[in-house]
Order: C-alpha cells, then structure tokens, then sequence
C-alpha cells in the first residue's frame, strides 16, 4: 500500500488533489481512498488530505500516520518528516520540485488572489506515484466543472514539470 500525506492551506486545492489521484488510481485499475481532515477551517488554514492506493482493497480508514509521500504545497508548510519522497510547490534540496503557483498564474487558475494548485500538484504527485497521464486527464475532466481545458493543461505540466 502506498500512503501519501498532502499539506496545504484552505482554498489550494490539497482536498481536491487527493480526490483526483484517488480517481486517477481507480481509473488504473487500483483501489484507493481520499481522506480530507479538516475541522473548521478557513481560506488559509492548515489543511490535511490524505490518500492510500493499493492493488488490493483497502480496510483501514484513519488517517496517514508514516507516508511514503508528503506533498507540500507552500513552503511555510514543511514539517519534520520521515517519508521517503517529499514534492515541494517551491524549491528546496532533498525536495521533488516544481513551480506550481506559476503553472496556475499562467493559466489563469486563480481566484481572490489565491492560486488553484490542486491540478499542477496532482500532475506532480501523479508522475511520482506512476500514474499515467491518461488516467489522471480523465480523474481531472470527472473534476472540475468549469476551467476544464485549463485544469487538464496545469496537471499535464506539472506532471512534466516535477524534478526529483
């Protein structure tokens, strides 16, 4: 079972990245499960998705306690950490990279000011787990109701994108 932890703040996309790799798993011929935890936050606040993927299915339904993944989308967010692959929005040593706020700004992917990620790091998160990109194409169109094309396109370059 592979097991990944996605930290991000309220209004980034962190919830909607899991579902989307969950349905692109799915779509692969995989089980797998999103799990949003989240009180009562708000636009900003910490935030903790997470999202298991396994050939058979999955009986356990707690959240992520060892990741194999961390997927951190600010750098403000990175915390002490034990999982074997951790993907950064930003840059840092010891990091799969990419610019994933860039992606969204250039696509025009933001709302209020705050940049949409959730497609960009899902690309990213997608190539780290071996996900196709077909099946994340399709986990992305099953997503998103308005900005489709845009949405397909910033997974598609941050699937690219991402440097390990």
């Amino acid at each position: 079972m592979i097991e990944v932890k996605i930290v991000s703040r309220g209004g980034q996309g962190g919830v909607t990245t899991a579902r989307i790799l969950a349905k692109a798993a799915m779509e692969e011929g995989l089980y797998s499960q999103a799990i949003p935890q989240f009180g009562a936050e708000r636009r900003g606040a910490k935030v903790y998705s997470y999202l298991r993927i396994d050939e058979k299915p999955i009986r356990r339904h707690t959240k992520v306690e060892k990741p194999k993944i961390v997927a951190y989308f600010d750098e403000k967010l990175v915390e002490e950490d034990y999982a074997e692959i951790k993907i950064l929005n930003g840059f840092a040593e010891g990091f799969c990279c990419l610019n994933a706020n860039k992606i969204a700004e250039e696509l025009g992917l933001v709302s209020s000011g705050w940049y949409l990620i959730s497609s960009p790091m899902s690309g990213a998160i997608a190539k780290v787990l071996g996900i196709s990109l077909s099946s994340l194409k399709y986990a992305v169109m099953s997503e998103f109701s308005s900005k489709v094309n845009e949405n397909v396109l910033a997974a598609k370059r941050g699937y690219e994108v991402v440097k390990c």
